[in-house]
């Protein structure tokens, strides 16, 4: 069946994670993705084969490009970016995290582009926003999404050093948003025929995601409190260790709601009526003895046991489980959180699939992540109308490769 994006052809002129990313899921949801890149080396996450110590070799690459085409051009000289424009020419949306001073140098800009083709779709990516001090600064995930909004202060221990991010976790965050953003400029281009500009950025993406604190700072002037674990504000809204050295996190924010049934499930029913603790008011003001109370009953049984009891008295809580144990959730199997494509030679390789599931349309991995310049050739001749002839003169002239 036809991915719901079939037919849409994206230039994507970017490197590195977020934005491949984002080409990754269109990729998924049927669009034809051009990879264009550097005959030199291509995507710098090519080389990017060691995380911590961690040797993934191709993994990563093969995550965030599975299902593109590359063309390798050296968009450096006139005749390269000619190509350029000729592919742009031919297509419905160019996704971009090139600085702002390579876009000019390279005529990617926007009104170029426009000019070329007034339908287009302009994606751009940066890290801190298209305007202000910090336009032409270079961003990456750990520093404009994560160090820069105010999250990695907020999750780190006050007076600890503060914690680091995993990887690409704003970058594949900030994809979905960029993914979003095309499409709903593609859906306003077919109601209007207008092309648009869409701008994106690591750092407000950050913003939105830790929008309620941000909103709290807005509003008053102030910050939500960083969390406690062991004066919980909300005791039935914290985690607890259980007797398998696993831990467990509770979420009953209504907690007036919940509590009746939360004393039943811990085999404490005189907890329920005790005076500190008979009103969520009442727990929030005494909620270091409730802390110390629920961590001495939780410690008492594993954690796959507080996941029933939790079941059978219709609780909100859920394991805090390690990445090993989530590839093998039967609830992300269940789900198809994962998938597998051919890597080209019989050999499967498993991935993360992208996380929009279209019913009448599924989504599914076109392929693996392609050879720097793979597709060079058959992109230029079927979507550039190349001839051969002018193919050899570009190859001579070090705008393509041999």
């Amino acid at each position: 069946m036809a991915g719901i994006m079939q037919g849409v052809r994206i230039l994507e002129v970017a490197t590195w994670v977020a934005a491949p990313s984002a080409g990754a899921v269109m990729a998924d949801w049927g669009a034809e993705v051009i990879k264009v890149e550097n005959p030199e080396g291509g995507d710098a996450i090519r080389g990017f084969t060691s995380i911590e110590g961690f040797q993934g070799g191709d993994i990563w690459w093969q995550l965030l490009n599975r299902g593109k085409k590359s063309i390798a051009l050296n968009l450096s000289t006139e005749e390269g970016q000619a190509v350029l424009h000729r592919l742009a020419a031919a297509s419905d949306v160019l996704l971009t995290n090139l600085q702002i001073g390579l876009l000019d140098r390279f005529r990617l800009d926007y009104q170029t582009l426009h000019e070329v083709n007034p339908r287009l779709v302009y994606g751009l990516l940066t890290g801190y926003g298209y305007d202000g001090p910090d336009r032409h600064l270079p961003g990456y995930d750990y520093s404009a999404y994560w160090a820069r909004s105010g999250i990695m202060e907020h999750v780190s221990e006050p007076g600890r050093p503060p914690r680091p991010a995993r990887p690409g976790i704003g970058d594949n965050s900030t994809s979905m948003v960029i993914a979003a953003g095309l499409s709903a400029a593609l859906f306003h281009r077919e109601r209007t025929g207008e092309g648009q500009e869409v701008h994106f950025s690591l750092y407000h993406s950050a913003v939105w995601a830790i929008g309620m604190d941000v909103q709290a700072a807005l509003s008053f002037g102030a910050e939500i409190p960083h969390t406690n674990p062991d004066r919980a504000r909300n005791p039935l809204w914290n985690a607890y260790k259980t007797s398998d050295d696993l831990w467990f996190q509770m979420v009953m924010l209504q907690s007036d709601r919940f509590w009746p049934r939360f004393c039943e499930a811990i085999e404490s029913p005189a907890l329920q009526d005790d005076p500190r603790f008979d009103s969520h008011a009442n727990r929030e003001q005494h909620s270091e003895a409730l802390v110390a109370i629920i961590k001495e009953v939780v410690a008492t049984r594993p954690r796959e046991e507080w996941e029933q009891r939790f079941k059978d008295f219709n609780l909100v809580g859920g394991r805090v489980q390690r990445v090993i144990e989530t590839v093998s959730d039967p609830q992300a199997l269940a789900n198809g959180f994962f998938t597998e494509t051919d890597r080209g030679d019989g050999s499967a390789l498993p991935l993360v699939s992208s996380p929009v599931k279209f019913k009448q349309n599924p989504t599914s991995v076109q392929g693996p992540a392609p050879e720097l310049g793979q597709n060079t050739e058959e992109v230029l001749m079927d979507v550039g109308a190349y001839e051969w002839e002018e193919l050899e003169r570009l190859k001579e002239q070090g705008v393509i490769p041999w």
